[in-house]
């Protein structure tokens, strides 16, 4: 009887004991239960993805520098600028198609990635061949012949369409796997070629590309295409490549119109600053922009599971907005707080001095970025071109001015305040236009229940 009553004591200690450890263990489940939602291993996926590109490119340039002179990375650091802007300028509007039109395709999936790949890269080397012919009339010449060139072109921008059609397929996690690959082995191409002068950095880009896209694109048509025209889940309809090509027009202007202003950034503070003035600008600009990229990848993450089902368009869009907030709000607090260090650390001192004010007006601008984004992708979730593009047509015409005047008339801090009070005045306007048909559904709000580990819902099952 004493042992029996021993018995009973005893596990009615460890029933005590197992409550007692929950609460310290709790916000680990909850954090690992976020990733059982596929929106947000989505968006981890493709999140990762901006962090290596950025790891692996500032390796690549680092050691661009040590293995060649001075004068062939001006020449093949221009030529792969080259290289990417022709792609940008072909794929910017396709991108976001394959993104949107590929959830809900089914039979009709591998001709819209075949057609897309085509106009791809048609539309790019038609930009190519501009910068091929103006490089041997009026500027400087490139660092590969033409041909060559225009070869890294075509294949930079099946590299590029790529990843569209690896997010729409719902096949994230292999977007920084191949992302990681391209990066480590151009790493190791640029040291092999390290001997051809200006070429190799170019040729060690575009043969890494060429090694890329090959394997990804086998499993992609042959394996990723397969399995998901033949997922259960029956469409409404299939959208047609006139429907497309609209879509991607639109997308394709209100990128230019939204990417213009911030490109020409750094120009506007040249010529009005000074060179001196820019370089301390261009030390913050240079770490708080490339962030824009962790929003841009969320939208896309949303996009994709939207797409998929529109009538959970207001669900998703507020399940990332929380992640926009939880990620976004932590990180502008450690840029405006840590920028000095962070300057005079990574450029020294002068630019710290000078430079600090600058990024802690732009860091607060990455969050209202971020909202804009959202609203951009569900805009084009519903295919809202006509919002999208007066959005586009308000930030372009606002921002530039915006710019011009407050640079004028307060230097370097005027800059700052400029991108801050446009990324501001747009989300604002964006919030509004966003929000207006937001609750057209009612939403099935599951978040609470989908991060309790002891609940499984729709959205907490893998993704297929």
């Amino acid at each position: 009887m004493t042992n029996a009553n021993e018995r009973s004591s005893s596990a009615r200690a460890k029933l005590e004991a197992v409550p007692a450890r929950r609460p310290a263990l709790r916000p680990l489940g909850v954090l690992a239960s976020l990733f059982r939602i596929p929106l947000y291993r989505s968006a981890t996926a493709l999140v990762i993805t901006t962090g290596a590109n950025a790891g692996l490119g500032l390796v690549f340039w680092t050691l661009a520098a040590r293995l060649y002179s001075v004068e062939d990375v001006g020449r093949g650091a221009a030529t792969v600028a080259a290289l990417q802007l022709v792609s940008m300028l072909g794929c910017a509007g396709l991108t976001p198609a394959l993104i949107r039109f590929i959830p809900p395709s089914r039979l009709s999936t591998r001709r819209l990635v075949e057609v897309t790949y085509l106009a791809g890269v048609s539309l790019a080397l038609l930009c190519g061949a501009g910068v091929v012919i103006a490089s041997y009339l009026f500027i400087e010449p490139l660092s590969v012949p033409g041909l060559v060139f225009l070869a890294g072109v075509a294949v930079f921008a099946v590299f590029t369409l790529q990843d569209g059609a690896l997010i729409g397929l719902r096949r994230e996690a292999w977007v920084p796997v191949e992302n990681a690959a391209f990066g480590a082995v151009k790493i190791a191409l640029l040291i092999a070629f390290s001997a051809g002068g200006a070429w190799g950095i170019f040729v060690s880009w575009s043969l890494t590309t060429v090694l890329i896209i090959i394997p990804v694109n086998l499993v992609l048509f042959l394996k990723f295409i397969p399995a998901h025209t033949q997922r259960g889940r029956e469409t409404e309809r299939e959208f047609t490549l006139s429907e497309m090509g609209r879509f991607s027009g639109a997308n394709h202007l209100s990128a230019l119109l939204m990417g213009l202003p911030d490109f020409l950034m750094p120009v506007i503070v040249l010529q009005i600053a000074g060179a001196r003035e820019n370089a301390f600008f261009f030390a913050a600009w240079s770490l708080v922009w490339p962030l824009r990229l962790v929003a841009v990848n969320i939208a896309n993450a949303f996009t994709a599971h939207a797409a998929d089902d529109e009538s959970r368009a207001g669900e998703l869009s507020i399940k990332a907005g929380l992640l926009v907030l939880a990620i976004f709000i932590p990180l502008v607090a450690f840029l405006v707080l840590a920028s000095h260090p962070l300057l005079r650390t990574l450029f020294g001192r002068e630019y710290a001095s000078n430079g600090d004010i600058v990024m802690r007006l732009l860091a607060p601008g990455l969050l209202a970025y971020a909202v804009v984004s959202l609203g951009v992708a569900m805009a084009r979730v519903r295919r809202q071109l006509y919002r999208l593009l007066v959005l586009s047509a308000i930030y372009a015409a606002v921002s530039l001015p915006v710019s011009i005047a407050l640079v004028s008339t307060y230097g370097l801090g005027g800059a700052g305040a400029a991108w801050l009070i446009s990324q501001i005045g747009l989300a604002a306007i964006t919030a509004v236009i966003w929000s207006r048909g937001l609750f057209d559904r009612p939403a099935d709000l599951t978040l609470v229940e989908e991060i309790t580990p002891l609940t499984s819902s729709d959205d907490a099952s893998p993704s297929p």
